[in-house]
C-alpha cells in the first residue's frame, strides 16, 4: 500500500475520510470491504449489522476467557514414580499413659495415686465380702436342699451338682453380687475434708435487680451462663490439685474435663513420663538390630514422653530397598500397665505416629492405637503433592538446620499446616491472656491459664471461641510440598502361647504370661514406588491469547496482521486531526 503525501499545518477532515476510505477497501476484516464496495445501502446495513453482531458477540466471549484467566484455576495429574531406594518415614511412639505412677509420689498428683489405691482396697473388699456372703448363701441352700431330699426321699441320692457355682452365678452376678446400684461418687481412704462440696454457685440475680426489659433480662441470663462456664469447678474444688473435689464437680461422664485442668506441663512430662529404655524392648529394621540407635524424646501433653525412629539429629536419614511384611521396622513394646495412672489412662497400649522426618508429630490428631497382647501390621505408601505456588499462595517449607541447647541436640522442624494453626492459636492466647493452654513440645515462659481464675478463664474461652469463629487471622497456607504416608492397619493375637515362651526368655525379665501387657508394631513400605500429585495452572497466558486469536478470527475474521494494520490507521488519523503536521497522508492507491 502506497500513500500520497501533502503538505499541511492544519487538521483536515476530508483527508481523514480518505484514509478511511481507502482502509476499508483494503482491510483484511471481510465486513469492512463488503460495507465499502458495494453501493446499495441495504447491502450496506446487512453487512455493517453483520459486523457490529460479531463485534458484540467476540467480545462477550473474549470476556469469558479473561473472566477463566483471572480465576486462577489449578489442574492435578496424578502420577507413580519407581524407586529403587527410598527414605523411611519418621516413627514415633506414645505409651497412653503420660506419666509414671511410681515417680509421682510426693508431687501434686499424689492425690491420683491416693484414688486408683482407694479404688483397688474398694475391689478387693467388695470381692472378699462378696465371695464369703456367696459362700454362706450356697451352703445355706445346700443344707436345705439336704433337708427336703431327707424328708420326701429318705436316703435316696440325688444330684447335687446342678446347684453348683455357675447356676449360682446366673441369679446373681459375681461382679456386684449385693448392690446392684449405681454407687456414689464417695473415695474411701482419702481425705476430703477440705474439698469444697456445697453446690450454691451464688451467681442468682439479685431480687432487687430491676429488670426492666426482656433484653435486660436475657443479658443478665448470658452473663451467668458465662460465669458458670468459667468457673463451675470452684464450687467444688480448691485449686487443680484438688482432684477429688474437681471429679465431684466434673460436668462429664469420663471426667475428661478434669483432665483438661489437671493435665501436667512440659517439665512435669519430661520428670515423670516414661523412659524409652523401658518402653522399647525389641527393635528390628530390615532384618538387624536397631536396640542401640537413638531415639529423639518429644514431651506430649496429652501422651506423655513419646519417642522418634529416624528423627535426623547428628545422624543420617534411614533409606531403604526393601519392601514387604518381611522388613522394615518391628518394635516389641512395654506400655508398663502397673505404672498407669487410671485418670490419665482410660485405654491402654502404645500410640503410632508415621510422618516425614521433617515434620512434628501430632499424635492426638494423627495417630493409630496399637493395642497390648496384639501385633498390629502397618503397611505405608509414600505419597508426595506438589502444590502450584503461583496461584494458590502455598508457602515454600525450607527444611531447617538442627541445633542444639546446652550441648543436647535438638530438632527444627519445617513448617506444616498444623503446626502453623498451633502456634498462632497459642501465640494468640498468650498474647491476650498472657498465659499458655497448649503445648506442642516446647516449654513456655508465660505460665499456665488457670482454670480458678476468672480473667484468665473468660480470656482463654474467649480466644477458643475466636478462633472457632475464623475471627484470629493466623495467615497459614499449605505447604507447597506435602509429603504424607496413607496405611492400611491390621492387627493379630500376639504373641502365641509358645512364641510366649520363647519371648520371655529372650526377654528375662518376664514370665510367659507376662508377656501378654507387651505390643508389637511393625511398620513396613507394601511397595516402594510413590503417588505423586502435581498442581499446575489449567489455564496459561498462552493459552488465553490463543484462544482470543480463534475467537477474532471465528466472529470478525480479524488476525495480528489486521490489528497492526487498525493501529496503524488509527494513529494516523489521531495525527490528522489533533496535531499539525508538514506532510499527511491523502489517500491510499493500491501499486507495487
Amino acid at each position: 500500500m502506497a500513500w500520497q503525501e501533502t503538505d499541511r499545518h492544519q487538521p483536515n477532515m476530508s483527508e481523514a475520510q480518505a484514509l478511511i476510505s481507502g482502509f476499508c477497501q483494503t482491510s483484511a476484516i471481510p465486513c469492512l470491504i463488503k460495507i465499502h464496495d458495494y453501493s446499495s445501502r441495504l447491502v450496506k446495513l446487512f453487512w455493517t449489522m453483520v459486523l457490529l453482531g460479531g463485534t458484540a458477540a467476540c467480545a462477550w466471549h473474549c470476556s469469558l476467557l479473561v473472566t477463566k484467566y483471572l480465576e486462577y484455576n489449578v489442574q492435578t495429574s496424578i502420577s507413580i514414580i519407581n524407586q529403587r531406594v527410598i527414605e523411611f518415614p519418621s516413627v514415633t511412639i506414645c505409651n497412653m499413659n503420660p506419666l509414671k505412677a511410681s515417680k509421682l509420689k510426693g508431687t501434686r498428683f499424689d492425690k491420683l495415686l491416693e484414688l486408683d489405691q482407694s479404688f483397688e482396697k474398694s475391689q478387693t473388699a467388695t470381692t472378699t465380702a462378696a465371695g464369703k456372703r456367696r459362700r454362706d448363701v450356697l451352703a445355706e441352700l445346700e443344707r436345705q436342699v439336704g433337708e427336703r431330699k431327707r424328708r420326701d426321699f429318705g436316703d435316696t441320692d440325688i444330684d447335687m451338682s446342678f446347684f453348683d457355682s455357675n447356676f449360682w452365678d446366673t441369679l446373681v452376678p459375681a461382679d456386684n453380687p449385693l448392690d446392684l446400684s449405681v454407687p456414689s461418687l464417695d473415695f474411701p481412704g482419702i481425705d476430703t475434708s477440705g474439698s469444697t462440696t456445697t453446690r450454691s454457685m451464688g451467681m442468682l440475680p439479685d431480687s432487687s435487680l430491676d429488670f426492666g426489659s426482656i433484653e435486660a433480662l436475657a443479658d443478665a441470663f448470658n452473663s451467668m451462663l458465662i460465669q458458670a462456664n468459667f468457673s463451675y469447678f470452684k464450687a467444688f474444688a480448691r485449686d487443680a490439685n484438688d482432684v477429688v473435689g474437681l471429679m465431684k464437680g466434673s460436668k462429664t461422664n469420663d471426667f475428661s474435663d478434669v483432665l483438661a485442668v489437671i493435665r501436667p506441663t512440659p517439665d512435669e512430662v519430661k520428670a515423670y513420663g516414661h523412659l524409652s529404655s523401658d518402653l522399647i524392648q525389641q527393635c528390628t529394621f530390615d532384618a538387624m538390630d536397631c536396640s542401640s540407635w537413638t531415639w529423639y524424646p518429644i514431651p506430649n501433653q496429652k501422651y506423655g514422653m513419646c519417642y522418634t525412629f529416624n528423627h535426623g539429629v547428628n545422624t543420617k536419614l534411614i533409606k531403604t530397598n526393601r519392601f514387604g511384611s518381611q522388613y522394615g521396622l518391628k518394635l516389641t513394646l512395654d506400655p508398663e500397665v502397673d505404672e498407669y495412672v487410671g485418670l490419665f489412662s482410660p485405654t491402654v497400649g502404645i500410640r503410632v505416629v508415621i510422618h516425614p522426618s521433617n515434620i512434628r508429630p501430632y499424635p492426638e490428631q494423627n495417630g493409630i492405637d496399637a493395642a497390648t497382647s496384639f501385633s498390629t501390621q502397618i503397611g505405608i505408601r509414600k505419597n508426595v503433592i506438589n502444590r502450584f505456588k503461583d496461584y494458590t499462595g502455598c508457602i515454600d517449607a525450607v527444611d531447617p538446620s538442627d541445633g542444639s541447647d546446652n550441648g543436647t541436640p535438638t530438632k527444627t522442624y519445617s513448617y506444616s499446616l498444623l503446626s502453623c494453626m498451633d502456634d498462632c492459636l497459642q501465640n494468640k492466647m498468650n498474647e491476650t491472656c498472657s498465659c499458655w493452654d497448649r503445648f506442642s513440645g516446647e516449654s513456655h515462659s508465660a505460665p499456665r491459664c488457670s482454670y480458678f481464675s476468672d480473667t484468665q478463664s473468660a480470656c482463654r474461652d474467649g480466644v477458643y471461641s475466636d478462633f472457632d469463629q475464623g475471627k484470629i487471622d493466623c495467615d497459614c497456607s499449605l505447604p507447597c510440598t506435602d509429603v504424607y504416608f496413607s496405611t492400611i492397619v491390621s492387627s493379630s493375637r500376639w504373641p502365641s502361647p509358645r512364641y510366649s515362651r520363647i519371648l520371655a526368655k529372650k526377654l528375662r525379665n518376664y514370665p510367659a504370661n507376662g508377656t501378654k501387657q507387651l505390643a508389637h508394631v511393625h511398620v513396613y513400605f507394601e511397595e516402594l514406588n510413590y503417588q505423586s500429585i502435581d498442581e499446575s495452572s489449567a489455564y496459561e497466558l498462552f493459552n488465553l491469547f490463543a484462544d482470543l486469536g480463534g475467537i477474532l478470527g471465528l466472529y470478525i475474521g480479524f488476525s495480528v496482521c489486521g490489528m497492526v494494520e487498525f493501529l496503524e490507521v488509527a494513529i494516523i488519523i489521531l495525527r490528522l486531526l489533533f496535531i499539525p503536521m508538514k506532510s499527511a497522508p491523502i489517500a491510499p492507491t493500491r501499486g507495487p
